[in-house]
């Protein structure tokens, strides 16, 4: 009788927990103008890290299930670049940073084991087309050299910082040229949070950035950040502290999926 109670209550809150989140998914559909009788595929992506907070970002993802790609910049897990001053103490900042480092790569671990993709974002935050031959070749072929061990796919994915050699492909063909050439399919966005943009981080303005967009008919990528990419550590707080509460509004009107489903060739 007694356990009969018990799951009688249980079913009650689940009931009312139901109607409760439906009732909310029904006001959200209205407020950003959704169509009643239509759900989108979404997949999520992050940039500009490894950075402090992509640990609370994976947390989030796990308890949510849900796969995203991390586009890497290479430098920042790079961690050659300072152990030798480190080793021969010539810099005590040096040997921070190459702590704070060996972390990073600890985390590029993590993401590759809980089954995200993670993606070259090339070795520095540089506009590629602007570069010379010899500096964009190198910039992809060295991301590659470093971020290889954690590639889950061939050809591995590669965003390019700004999107530059992307949207002007037809005016500067070389930059999705040398990507190819290198082995990496270039993987762009359909919608952005804009959570780099300060004025952004306040309130639910990058929720309603996504919301709209997505709203208005689009399926495909969300463009987030985990990393800030003039800071060799610190990510995007305010990125990590809401994404927990975005997700569900999402969730009204959007089933999350891995990136292979709008990219076949990275099954």
């Amino acid at each position: 009788m007694f356990f009969k109670s018990v799951t009688t209550i249980l079913l009650c809150s689940l009931f009312l927990i139901s109607s409760a989140f439906a009732k909310n998914c029904n006001q959200y559909r209205a407020q950003y103008h959704c169509p009643a009788d239509k759900r989108f595929k979404l997949h999520l992506s992050f940039d500009d890290g490894v950075g402090s907070v992509t640990p609370q970002i994976l947390d989030t993802l796990k308890r949510e299930r849900i796969p995203a790609t991390f586009f890497v910049l290479a430098n920042k897990v790079d961690c050659q670049q300072y152990r030798q001053s480190c080793m021969k103490g010539r810099n005590k900042k040096d040997c921070q940073s190459l702590q704070l480092c060996q972390q990073r790569r600890q985390t590029l671990k993590r993401i590759k084991r809980e089954g995200h993709l993670i993606g070259s974002h090339s070795y520095e935050h540089l506009h590629h087309s602007k570069l010379s031959p010899v500096e964009l070749q190198s910039n992809i072929k060295r991301s590659k050299q470093i971020l290889q061990p954690f590639f889950s796919t061939k050809p591995a994915p590669f965003r390019l910082p700004y999107g530059d050699g992307w949207f002007n492909q037809k005016d500067k063909p070389q930059v999705m040229k040398a990507l190819k050439q290198h082995g990496f399919t270039h993987i762009g966005w359909e919608m952005s949070g804009f959570d780099w943009n300060t004025k952004n981080q306040q309130g639910t303005k990058i929720l309603d950035n996504v919301m709209t967009q997505m709203c208005s008919g689009r399926n495909g990528t969300v463009l987030l950040h985990d990393g800030v990419f003039e800071n060799e550590h610190e990510g995007r707080l305010f990125t990590a502290k809401n994404l927990a509460k975005w997700i569900p509004v999402m969730r009204c009107v959007a089933d999350f999926v891995p990136l292979s489903h709008f990219k076949k060739e990275l099954r």
